[in-house]
C-alpha cells in the first residue's frame, strides 16, 4: 500500500483541517459532523477507506507538478464533497428518523466544499462547468438505479454514482494547465470507481438484497442465469452461485480485465494503478479461497474441517 503510506502525513494534515472546519459548524452539528467525518478518516482503524476520494490529487502530482499545499487543499475539498454525497445517498437509501438533521449536515459539508474550491477557481473557471457535469451524472445515476442494469448494459455508468469525486482530479489538471488530459484522467478514475463499487457490492450483497439496492454482483449472477436483474433470485440461489458455481471468480476476472485496461492507458498514474490493482487482487484472493474450500470439500471434507478448526 505504498500508494497510501507515501501520503499518510499529508492525509493527517488534510483530516486535521477537515476536523477544524467541522468543529466550527453551528450547534448541534459540530459533534454530529465530527462523528460522520470520522467514518471516512483512513487514519482510524474503524473507518471506511475510500482512498481515491482524497488521494487522487496526490497521485496526479507527478503529472501536474502542483505544490503539496495545493494538493492538500484539493483533497480537503474532496473530503467535504464525499461526506456531502454520502449523506445524500444514506438519506435516499434509508428511512431514518433523523433525515432532517442529515440533510442539514449535508448542506454544511457542501458549503465547506464550495468555500474551498472558490478559493482555487474563479467563477469564470471551466472547473465549475465540469463540476456541474459531475453532479448531473450523479443525479441521473442514483435515480436510475433499479431501473437500468448498468453492470450489463453500460458498465461505465456504475461509476457515475461517485462522479462528484472527480472534482479534485479535474481541478488539479486545470491548475496545472493540463486540461487536455481531463477526459482521459476522468475515464481512468471512472474505471477505478467501478472497481471500488464492485468490491463494495461483493461485501454488501446480502444487505443490498434486503434493501433492494442495485448490486453489481447480483447483476452478474442474474446474467449468468440468463435472467433479468434479480428475476427469480433468492438468497439461497445467490449463495449457491457464489460458493458452489464459483461466480465470484468470474466476477473477479471482470475486475482484473478492467485493471489491465487501466494499466494500458496513458499517461501512467502509478498510485491509481496500484489502488485499482489492490481491489482486483482482493476479489481474486477471496474467490480463490472459496475455490480452495470447494476443492477440500470435494476430497471428502475432513482435511477442510481440520484446516478450519484445528488451529
Amino acid at each position: 500500500m505504498e500508494w497510501y503510506f507515501a501520503y499518510k502525513q499529508e492525509l493527517e494534515d488534510v483530516f486535521r483541517q477537515a476536523e477544524e472546519r467541522t468543529a466550527a459548524f453551528p450547534a448541534p452539528f459540530q459533534h454530529q459532523g465530527l462523528d460522520y467525518l470520522a467514518r471516512f478518516n483512513p487514519l482510524r482503524e474503524d473507518s471506511t477507506r475510500n482512498y481515491i476520494c482524497y488521494l487522487l490529487p496526490f497521485w496526479l502530482q507527478e503529472i501536474t507538478g502542483l505544490a503539496p499545499e495545493i494538493c492538500r487543499k484539493l483533497s480537503l475539498g474532496n473530503v467535504f464533497v464525499m461526506t456531502h454525497y454520502f449523506i445524500q445517498d444514506d438519506v435516499m437509501d434509508t428511512a431514518a428518523d433523523n433525515r432532517k438533521t442529515q440533510l442539514a449536515l449535508s448542506q454544511l459539508f457542501y458549503t465547506e466544499c464550495l468555500s474551498i474550491y472558490r478559493d482555487l477557481f474563479p467563477a469564470s473557471s471551466p472547473f465549475w462547468l465540469h463540476a456541474r457535469t459531475y453532479v448531473n451524472e450523479w443525479a441521473v445515476s442514483v435515480t436510475s438505479e433499479g431501473t437500468e442494469d448498468y453492470f450489463q448494459g453500460n458498465r461505465h455508468q456504475v461509476a457515475l454514482k461517485a462522479s462528484p469525486l472527480k472534482m479534485a482530479g479535474t481541478g488539479a489538471l486545470l491548475l496545472a494547465d493540463r486540461a487536455d488530459l481531463i477526459e482521459t484522467i476522468t475515464g481512468m478514475t471512472d474505471t477505478a470507481l467501478l472497481l471500488l463499487q464492485m468490491s463494495d457490492d461483493w461485501a454488501d450483497w446480502a444487505e443490498d438484497w434486503e434493501e433492494h439496492s442495485y448490486n453489481c454482483l447480483l447483476s452478474h449472477i442474474s446474467a449468468e442465469q440468463k435472467m433479468a436483474y434479480r428475476e427469480g433470485l433468492n438468497p439461497e440461489m445467490i449463495q449457491e452461485a457464489i460458493y458452489v458455481r464459483g461466480m465470484l471468480a468470474s466476477y473477479a476476472d471482470i475486475a482484473d480485465q478492467a485493471v489491465q485496461q487501466l494499466e494500458s492507458m496513458e499517461p501512467s498514474i502509478p498510485g491509481l494503478h496500484a489502488f485499482a490493482r489492490s481491489i482486483a487482487e482482493d476479489l481474486g484472493e477471496e474467490a480463490a479461497e472459496i475455490e480452495s474450500g470447494r476443492s477440500h470439500l470435494r476430497r471428502g471434507g475432513l482435511d477442510f474441517w481440520i484446516s478450519k478448526n484445528m488451529k
